[in-house]
């Protein structure tokens, strides 16, 4: 294997890697672009890579067809990049450049026109020679990347907006297209070894930079950090195997083949050290924290959202017990009013102190209430009308309800199911789903809540081992849930609000497993979206 192969071996990984992760977390059509031109980069360069190994001068000829079909749209799709980066209408030319793009893959491909002269070069690399078809081509090819730039330097000097990661991305490219335009050099009869290529890395090294500390793409801090060790697993992978590959042909040049298992022990043993010394360094220059540091930071953030997410539910729980509370302050108040003209009546303050005491025990119970809620801790089980529960949390909700014009149906079966849980833990799954319910449905909607008991998993919708459970249905009519997003609705900080934490559903998915049960959603954009909640009866009587 030559440097050519290994260059070419290190930009497809590295560009496939990017283009995965573009691909995965981009959300509009310039970024997907962005995605697919990495792709293309990494079939030239796969196809180069084979082109470096070949053997036989067909052999190298096939790879270069696919090298250059690669080649063919990365000016394509760098055009169409800066065109939707940029939203500019160029619709027309864009056709122009794709049907271009179409009838060269197929000459390419299936002809001899553009790539057909085969030598070896460097002694090593079997190269393609230049010939008109291919020069007319190139020219094309050459005026596409230069109208690209053109339109990417004019408006990057009015995008003031992002005009930080709009540079990272100009000269990034301009370095990997550099780079990589260089290994035309040799089919000219300029013989200066492919080397520069290797500038490719280099152009996907600036981009990660620019997407971690300059949000071209909105991921996160955590899915950041994910990033960053799978690109350095990668990098410390290659080096490894290239590492390896070299001593084996040094050992076994000078020591003789059996010395080559030698070599790679000693290989083995020194990258050790080196591997933690380049984690090391990548943990204090780019995270600046290491992995445990890091673990450490990750759970004090999910504690302060987490903790911040529960001090929305309490508030909510607080403005409905203010009226509930309001109910025992009124014998109280009329009391204390009447109590001074009333001092020698003892069946007076005989009466009004058994009310008094009861309505301090229900005000002392109120808050006691607030406070377990407020408090986490393990699911404190005890039997609990469940649907009285869900009347209950309902009725903290009632301002709510009014505010945005929400009407509530309930279907329940037996009103008197009685289920082993924690009523708190179970009131703030229900507050979650019914608060995601409201805000769907900002201009009035309806809410309906169904439960019903079964003795075996209720349709195969929810998988369960339960011999009886009890299914709860809470559907709304608000706007729904894409497709894309339904999957990951339960994941810690997934939230498509714009004040969002991304906790709700994941502290109540977190409370009903917490509870043996199990949770699922489904959901039509435009139609609403409906929880179903199922809770094992089998300890619980009815």
């Amino acid at each position: 294997m030559n440097l050519f192969s290994l260059e070419n071996l290190l930009i497809t990984i590295f560009c496939l890697t990017l283009a995965f992760f573009i691909a995965k977390y981009a959300e509009n059509k310039a970024h997907r672009l962005w995605a697919f031109f990495n792709c293309a980069v990494a079939i030239w360069s796969f196809a180069t890579f084979m082109v470096g190994i070949s053997k036989k001068p067909e052999q190298a000829l096939f790879y270069w067809k696919i090298a250059y079909f690669g080649v063919i749209f990365i000016s394509i799709l760098f055009y169409h990049f800066v065109c939707a980066y940029y939203e500019l209408n160029k619709k027309i030319f864009l056709i122009i450049l794709y049907l271009q793009g179409l009838i060269y893959t197929s000459i390419t491909l299936f002809t001899n026109l553009l790539i057909n002269n085969i030598y070896l070069a460097f002694n090593s690399i079997y190269y393609n020679k230049e010939n008109l078809s291919f020069n007319i081509w190139f020219i094309l090819w050459t005026i596409t990347v230069f109208l690209a730039f053109l339109e990417f330097g004019i408006h990057l000097k009015t995008d003031n907006s992002r005009r930080i990661p709009s540079l990272i991305m100009f000269w990034a490219i301009l370095i990997g297209f550099i780079g990589g335009t260089s290994t035309t050099l040799p089919m000219y009869g300029i013989m200066i070894y492919p080397k520069y290529q290797i500038s490719i890395c280099l152009y996907v090294f600036i981009i990660a930079y620019g997407i971690f500390y300059h949000r071209l793409l909105p991921i996160n801090i955590v899915i950041r950090r994910s990033i960053i060790y799978s690109l350095l697993v990668a990098t410390i992978s290659l080096t490894y195997l290239l590492s390896v590959l070299i001593s084996q042909h040094i050992f076994h040049q000078y020591f003789g083949y059996s010395s080559t298992i030698i070599g790679s022990v000693i290989i083995a043993i020194a990258f050790i050290p080196i591997k933690n010394k380049i984690q090391n360094f990548i943990d204090r220059f780019f995270l600046k924290a290491t992995p445990i540091e890091m673990a450490q930071q990750n759970e004090q953030l999910r504690q302060e959202v987490t903790h911040s997410e529960r001090m929305k539910s309490i508030a909510i729980f607080a403005s409905g017990m203010a009226h509930e509370i309001k109910n025992p302050l009124t014998p109280i108040k009329t009391f204390s009013e009447l109590l001074p003209s009333r001092l020698d009546d003892k069946e007076f303050l005989l009466k009004f102190s058994k009310i008094i005491n009861r309505e301090v025990d229900r005000i002392d119970s109120l808050v006691q209430e607030l406070l377990s809620f407020a408090k986490p801790s393990s699911p404190q089980l005890k039997q609990v009308n469940i649907h009285q529960l869900i009347g209950q949390t309902l009725d903290l909700l009632n301002n709510e309800t009014i505010r945005h014009k929400i009407n509530l149906n309930t279907s329940f079966e037996n009103k008197n199911v009685l289920i082993n849980i924690d009523p708190q833990q179970i009131k703030q799954a229900f507050l979650n789903i019914f608060l995601n319910a409201i805000e769907a449905m900002p201009n009035s909607g309806t809410i309906n809540i169904r439960t019903i008991v079964i003795t075996k998993p209720f349709s195969d919708v929810i998988a369960s081992e339960a011999k009886r459970s009890l299914i709860i249905e809470i559907s709304d009519t608000g706007c729904g849930i894409a497709p894309k997003d339904l999957p990951h609705i339960f994941d810690p900080f997934f939230s498509k609000k714009d004040h969002g934490t991304g906790l709700g559903l994941s502290i109540t998915h977190e409370i009903i497993n917490n509870h043996n049960g199990k949770i699922v959603a489904e959901s039509e954009l435009g139609k609403g979206t409906t929880f179903k909640i199922e809770l094992p009866l089998q300890n619980s009587p009815l």
